[in-house]
């Protein structure tokens, strides 16, 4: 007797389909990084040159992005492909974690439809073939999630146990773990009379294990002044201008893009409806509630944040884990599956249009200006490489000097051979950035050095040295417009700083 699969939506065929649709994606996405033209940003580039020194922290990251470029880089050498290697599988993993939460939670067709949605969220499509902290921490949110609801279910050792090492290697991938612990008090407050989560004692053994794995980069930061922790308040921007609506409105507007319009008003009309219509509790059920707390206090939050200071489109991608599981369940129960194929094709739409943008825009001619160019910041860095090869072998010997750490790092990597004894230029002894700290120049008196630099004049540098002279530049302009330029000087003689 067969199973009709469209009306039996515990069928395990839909855990099938929807680990075929995630490699699919995959599968596409691992061509996309193998075959990209475009060059590393120099965040990426910075994360790879801290693989060369794996350590337990970096200046303003945790180690697990470094760990995981370290690890696709042994396997298949140091071009971009393998350098963003690990993104497209970290984040199919966390598609089928989803798959697992709107099954656990729902049902297997809801677990099928959210795991495709979150997929080819146009936010994951983007971080798919890019190397960030953001792979890492929502394949371990996500995890957690998980392993917590199992926990919870079941009390079970080994979920338990699996809810800690999660939560651990969360906060060891990026600091947003945090809003976590936020979601288990909503949660907990929101799902009275079920009780807090806190009154066992597994939970508290987890902690601890989370805790246990986390501390290697607490006492990194101990022994390198809590730079991590400080540059998280330098981030925040606590201390710039406060009250800024069209910032908040901007990191507002950005959500459409990063979950998608059609998923993100979904939410927005759930959140009115179960929330402000519902009086913040009367219409909600356990499993909403639960969704609700992992996902709407960080977009409220991080909205907050970006009215009073600032805040980047990605700083709540979290909250879309849950979000994609509580409006595929949602929209599923009232059969409205439409909404959802509808979102899924404007999210192909855009991921074609986002890895093909070079073609598409020469093929249509279409004028495209720095602005509205996605790549910008990537071009010409490749090209840049083999211009600083070539000051290297003309001037043997001398080591490159640098004072931003954007040219720093993309420069490190492209030209060769890699300039890793690169030093930066700091006279006032700060440190605003992972090389201020690593590459220090104040000891290389009586040295000669090339000064690379993207401005056109030196002298900031120069009268730190007997003679200082301008021996090569380089611009490369994209097809968009916009031009990357740099300049280099011999500063001869380092007399220290002045």
């Amino acid at each position: 007797m067969t199973t009709d699969i469209l009306t039996d939506e515990n069928n395990p065929v839909w855990f099938s389909m929807a680990l075929a649709v995630v490699l699919a994606v995959t599968m596409f996405r691992i061509l996309v990084v193998v075959s990209s033209p475009l060059p590393l940003f120099f965040d990426e580039a910075q994360y790879w040159t801290w693989a060369q020194d794996l350590a337990f922290g970096y200046y303003s990251k945790p180690p697990v992005v470094a760990w995981a470029i370290a690890g696709t880089t042994a396997l298949c050498g140091d071009g971009e492909g393998c350098v963003r290697g690990s993104a497209p599988f970290f984040h199919g993993g966390t598609s089928m974690l989803v798959f697992f939460l709107g099954r656990a939670l729902y049902n297997g067709r809801t677990g099928f439809w959210a795991a495709g949605s979150f997929a080819l969220l146009p936010g994951v499509s983007l971080s798919s073939v890019i190397v960030s902290t953001d792979v890492y921490l929502l394949f371990f949110w996500a995890l957690a999630l998980l392993a917590l609801l199992r926990a919870e279910a079941t009390d079970r050792w080994e979920w338990w146990l699996l809810f800690g090492t999660a939560l651990g290697f969360g906060f060891l991938s990026k600091y947003a773990m945090v809003f976590f612990l936020l979601g288990i008090v909503v949660d907990a407050v929101w799902r009275n009379p079920v009780g807090p989560v806190w009154r066992r004692a597994k939970f508290w053994w987890a902690t601890v294990l989370a805790l246990i794995l986390y501390v290697p980069n607490l006492m990194w930061n101990w022994a390198n002044g809590f730079s991590s922790y400080i540059h998280i308040g330098e981030n925040i921007n606590i201390g710039g201008d406060l009250l800024n609506p069209l910032k908040a409105l901007e990191f507002f507007g950005s959500q459409f893009a990063v979950f998608g319009p059609v998923l993100f008003v979904m939410y927005l009309v759930l959140v009115f409806r179960r929330l402000v219509q519902g009086q913040g509790r009367s219409l909600l059920d356990g499993t909403q509630r639960r969704l609700f707390a992992y996902s709407l206090p960080i977009v409220v939050l991080i909205t907050i944040e970006a009215f009073l200071t600032r805040a980047h489109a990605n700083w709540a991608a979290t909250a879309y884990v849950a979000a994609t599981v509580l409006i595929a369940g949602e929209v599923l129960k009232q059969n409205r599956v439409g909404w959802l194929k509808v979102s899924l094709a404007v999210h192909v739409f855009a991921a074609i249009f986002l890895y093909n943008f070079d073609l598409i825009a020469r093929t249509l001619n279409l004028p495209i200006t720095p602005g509205l160019d996605p790549a910008r910041r990537m071009r010409g860095w490749d090209h840049a490489g083999d211009w600083a090869t070539e000051l290297q072998s003309d001037f043997p010997g001398v080591r490159l000097l640098f004072d931003d750490r954007k040219v720093m790092s993309a420069l490190i990597y492209y030209a060769r051979p890699n300039p890793f004894d690169a030093v930066m230029w700091n006279p006032t002894g700060k440190r605003n950035n992972h090389y201020e700290i690593t590459a220090d120049l104040s000891t290389a008196a009586g040295e000669d050095f090339l000064y690379v630099v993207r401005h056109d004049s030196p002298e900031r540098a120069s009268v730190s040295f007997v003679d200082s002279r301008l021996i090569a530049t380089f611009r490369s302009r994209s097809y968009s417009g916009d031009a990357l330029e740099l300049s280099a000087y011999l500063l001869s003689d380092f007399r220290g700083y002045n």
